[in-house]
């Protein structure tokens, strides 16, 4: 739903840029559920939701100090240091086969369907902290019924989000390929700190998929963000917009 008066009408938009993990693909489940070898070994197995926050500090630490690293390298390292921050060991196989899991990771409920209707109204592109490799498996399992007009990747760009250089290529390259303006893009993304952080630097159109936030995590972001759209899932995105546009298909 909108949130301010002055967002334009879904009805101007010719593109949608997602994000994909946490937006479209249950990341936090997918991530936990790669932890298991670790977990088992674990006296008291840490909850959910604080192994989740570590994997994500340590994934933004690396991000940003070696933005040349793929992230399935990325994600080998942060299992190992999830595993010492456990006070446990990681072989290096263990780690492979979590930096692997990656692009298995199980889409949200809502998100085949969704996409599928969205693609009616819209391009669709992705921006995303992934890399070649991975992302050819998310293409190949997850999202193999989902259609995308375009794909960027933090692997060719050479920085991760939240980077500005990784929207400024979004902007550059769906303009050359769409002929798409700034102000007719829609940046989709459940990242808070990824993306909606940029998104207002760079007077950028967002909209916020909040998932399972909680309202603490909520209030943090405060005055740092400012997405003119909140839905809580992808689903309620397309049944929205389905609405705006009356039916009719217009990509």
């Amino acid at each position: 739903m909108a949130l301010t008066p002055t967002a334009p009408p879904l009805t101007n938009f010719k593109l949608l840029s997602f994000d994909i993990f946490g937006t479209l693909i249950d990341e936090e489940t997918g991530a936990y559920k790669a932890l298991e070898p670790l977990l088992s070994r674990c006296a008291t197995p840490p909850p959910k939701h604080s192994a989740i926050e570590l994997i994500n500090r340590l994934e933004a630490s690396i991000h940003a100090t070696r933005p040349s690293l793929p992230q399935s390298e990325v994600l080998a390292h942060v299992y190992k240091m999830t595993a010492s921050s456990f006070g446990a060991s990681a072989t290096e196989e263990e780690a492979s086969a979590f930096a692997s899991s990656m692009g298995k990771w199980e889409p949200f409920p809502d998100t085949v369907s969704a996409m599928q209707k969205l693609s009616k109204q819209y391009k669709i592109v992705t921006l995303t902290n992934c890399d070649h490799v991975t992302f050819s498996r998310v293409l190949a399992g997850p999202l193999k019924d989902v259609n995308l007009d375009a794909v960027y990747l933090a692997e060719d760009i050479g920085t991760y989000k939240p980077d500005r250089k990784n929207f400024e290529h979004l902007l550059r390259n769906v303009e050359m390929e769409f002929g798409v303006q700034k102000e007719e893009v829609l940046m989709v993304a459940h990242g808070l700190e990824s993306d909606h952080m940029t998104c207002k630097e760079m007077g950028m159109h967002s909209a916020w998929i909040k998932r399972a936030t909680s309202e603490e995590k909520e209030r943090m972001y405060e005055g740092k963000v400012a997405y003119q759209w909140r839905w809580a899932t992808v689903g309620d995105l397309a049944d929205d917009v389905e609405r705006a546009f009356g039916g009719d298909d217009r990509a």
